[in-house]
Protein backbone atom coordinates (compact mmCIF):
# COMPACT_ATOMS: atom_id res chain seq x y z
CA UNK A 1 0.00 0.00 0.00
CA UNK A 2 2.92 2.36 0.73
CA UNK A 3 3.95 2.25 -2.93
CA UNK A 4 0.47 3.33 -4.02
CA UNK A 5 -0.13 6.21 -1.60
CA UNK A 6 1.98 9.35 -1.90
CA UNK A 7 2.98 11.66 0.89
CA UNK A 8 2.69 15.44 0.39
CA UNK A 9 6.36 15.83 -0.59
CA UNK A 10 5.97 13.28 -3.36
CA UNK A 11 2.67 14.80 -4.48
CA UNK A 12 4.03 18.34 -4.72
CA UNK A 13 7.01 16.99 -6.64
CA UNK A 14 4.68 15.33 -9.16
CA UNK A 15 2.50 18.45 -9.39
CA UNK A 16 5.57 20.52 -10.24
CA UNK A 17 6.96 17.85 -12.57
CA UNK A 18 3.66 17.73 -14.47
CA UNK A 19 4.12 21.40 -15.41
CA UNK A 20 7.15 20.40 -17.49
CA UNK A 21 6.51 16.85 -18.68
CA UNK A 22 3.84 14.16 -18.88
CA UNK A 23 3.44 11.90 -15.92
CA UNK A 24 3.24 8.15 -16.36
CA UNK A 25 -0.06 6.36 -15.81
CA UNK A 26 0.89 5.13 -12.34
CA UNK A 27 2.11 8.58 -11.27
CA UNK A 28 -1.11 10.17 -12.54
CA UNK A 29 -3.20 7.66 -10.63
CA UNK A 30 -1.17 8.11 -7.45
CA UNK A 31 -1.44 11.89 -7.70
CA UNK A 32 -5.19 11.81 -8.33
CA UNK A 33 -5.66 9.57 -5.30
CA UNK A 34 -3.60 11.88 -3.13
CA UNK A 35 -5.38 15.02 -4.36
CA UNK A 36 -8.74 13.40 -3.65
CA UNK A 37 -8.10 13.53 0.09
CA UNK A 38 -5.45 16.26 0.57
CA UNK A 39 -6.80 19.81 0.45
CA UNK A 40 -3.33 21.26 1.02
CA UNK A 41 -1.87 19.66 -2.10
CA UNK A 42 -4.97 20.64 -4.10
CA UNK A 43 -4.34 24.24 -3.01
CA UNK A 44 -0.66 23.90 -3.96
CA UNK A 45 -1.65 22.60 -7.40
CA UNK A 46 -4.04 25.53 -7.92
CA UNK A 47 -1.44 28.08 -6.85
CA UNK A 48 1.23 26.45 -8.97
CA UNK A 49 -1.02 26.54 -12.03
CA UNK A 50 -1.89 30.23 -11.55
CA UNK A 51 1.75 31.20 -11.10
CA UNK A 52 2.86 29.18 -14.14
CA UNK A 53 0.12 30.68 -16.33
CA UNK A 54 1.00 34.19 -15.19
CA UNK A 55 4.69 33.67 -15.90
CA UNK A 56 3.93 32.19 -19.32
CA UNK A 57 1.78 35.21 -20.14
CA UNK A 58 4.62 37.50 -19.11
CA UNK A 59 7.14 35.57 -21.21
CA UNK A 60 5.00 36.07 -24.29
CA UNK A 61 5.12 39.85 -23.92
CA UNK A 62 8.82 40.18 -24.68
CA UNK A 63 10.91 37.20 -23.68
CA UNK A 64 14.25 38.75 -24.70
CA UNK A 65 13.86 41.90 -22.61
CA UNK A 66 11.83 40.54 -19.76
CA UNK A 67 13.09 41.43 -16.31
CA UNK A 68 10.53 40.61 -13.66
CA UNK A 69 10.56 42.75 -10.56
CA UNK A 70 7.34 43.05 -8.65
CA UNK A 71 6.81 45.94 -6.29
CA UNK A 72 5.27 45.24 -2.91
CA UNK A 73 1.94 46.50 -4.27
CA UNK A 74 2.16 44.14 -7.26
CA UNK A 75 3.14 41.23 -5.01
CA UNK A 76 0.13 41.91 -2.80
CA UNK A 77 -2.14 42.11 -5.85
CA UNK A 78 -0.82 38.76 -7.15
CA UNK A 79 -1.34 37.20 -3.73
CA UNK A 80 -4.93 38.48 -3.58
CA UNK A 81 -5.60 37.21 -7.12
CA UNK A 82 -4.35 33.73 -6.19
CA UNK A 83 -6.43 33.70 -3.01
CA UNK A 84 -9.50 34.87 -4.93
CA UNK A 85 -9.06 32.18 -7.60
CA UNK A 86 -8.74 29.51 -4.93
CA UNK A 87 -11.80 30.78 -3.07
CA UNK A 88 -13.88 30.64 -6.29
CA UNK A 89 -13.05 26.96 -6.91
Amino acid sequence: MEKIMLDCDQATYLITKSEFERLGCIQKMQLKMHLAYCKFCRRFAQQNKIISETLNDLKQIDSEHLHIHLSEKQQEKLKKTIESEIAND
